[in-house]
């Protein structure tokens, strides 16, 4: 090998810089739910400088929020299945009650072994990422990585940078990802597009649906949630209390009672049809862009491209 070639090769070895920005991306997971903040801030940061430092960003920023849609796929299985579990249990609790009494006690084991297996497999893959970027060790997550590199077009080793509208892509779709997370979530997409409005229409528009979406479904959220607190005070407040310390509804205490009962329901049945609605269609945008497709909320979509065309 010439000397020239070998000058070039080392020339493209990632700096401990980059490695050092690699490794906190990998990192961020330590944060726990705030961890996906971390990938998309380094990206943002890195995305002109270190290709290298990049990529294990998009690395990261993927890795942590399939986990966090995995588990809450998990979560919801566990929760089915305790619940079905739960009406024999119950209904078994007169003629065993020894055995009713101990059965509870493991689903919960179970739960929590279970649980707490997930989030050890979490942290331990973004520490070892970590690790390995420090130990100037080239790193893939399992089944991600590779997949992952050859969708960007990315090579270690390589001068030329990644495909720039794959990557833009991949952000895109991590950006309508991030609704698995309320609140913190619109931190990402709302990074994008603040940073990359004028650098790329495609992510202008991306990354504006993704922060309005969420913002439209924190507000409905505290909205739910005011109601809801509101009609539990005033349900309280429709039972006069007794000289004894209980509850003791007249008549005009019971069409109360029944009133605001009716919109605890009713607000508790729109919460658990609209939180499965609203990752539904997260989900399907970051499944749609990444199959190259590009896409509109219903509604939302054409209201906010009919914005930005002004």
């Amino acid at each position: 090998m010439s000397e020239s070639n070998v000058n070039s090769m080392q020339s493209n070895q990632p700096t401990s810089d980059e490695r050092l920005m690699a490794a906190l991306a990998h990192g961020s997971v330590l944060l726990s739910f705030l961890g996906p903040i971390g990938p998309i801030l380094i990206w943002i940061s890195q995305r002109r400088k270190s290709a290298y430092a990049s990529f294990h960003a998009l690395q990261a920023m993927g890795y942590q929020m399939m986990f966090l849609w995995i588990g809450m796929a998990i979560g919801v299985a566990v929760a089915i299945l305790w619940a079905c579990l739960m009406i024999p249990l119950i209904a078994s609790m007169e003629v065993n009650s020894s055995a009713s009494e101990f059965t509870p006690l493991l689903f919960e084991g179970i739960f929590l072994l279970l649980m707490f297996t997930i989030w050890g497999i979490y942290f331990v893959g973004g520490i070892l990422g970590a690790v390995r970027c420090l130990l100037k060790k080239d790193f893939r997550y399992p089944f991600l990585g590779k997949r992952l590199g050859s969708f960007l077009d990315y090579a270690p080793d390589a001068a030329s940078p990644m495909d720039e509208t794959k990557e833009d892509r991949w952000v895109a779709a991590m950006s309508h990802a991030s609704a698995i997370l309320l609140m913190w979530g619109l931190v990402s997409p709302l990074a994008v597009w603040i940073t990359q409005k004028d650098r790329s229409p495609y992510l202008r528009f991306q990354a504006l649906q993704a922060t309005v979406y969420q913002v439209l479904a924190l507000l409905a959220y505290f909205g739910f949630m005011a109601v809801y607190f509101f009609s539990m005070i005033a349900l309280f407040l429709a039972l006069p209390l007794t000289s004894s310390g209980g509850y003791r509804p007249g008549n005009e205490s019971l069409i109360f009672l029944l009133i605001f009962g009716i919109v605890i329901l009713v607000v508790w049945a729109v919460i658990l049809l609209a939180v499965p609605t609203y990752h539904l269609f997260a989900m399907i945008a970051g499944i749609q862009i990444l199959k190259g497709k590009d896409y509109h909320y219903p509604i939302l979509g054409k209201q906010i491209e009919r914005f930005l065309e002004k």
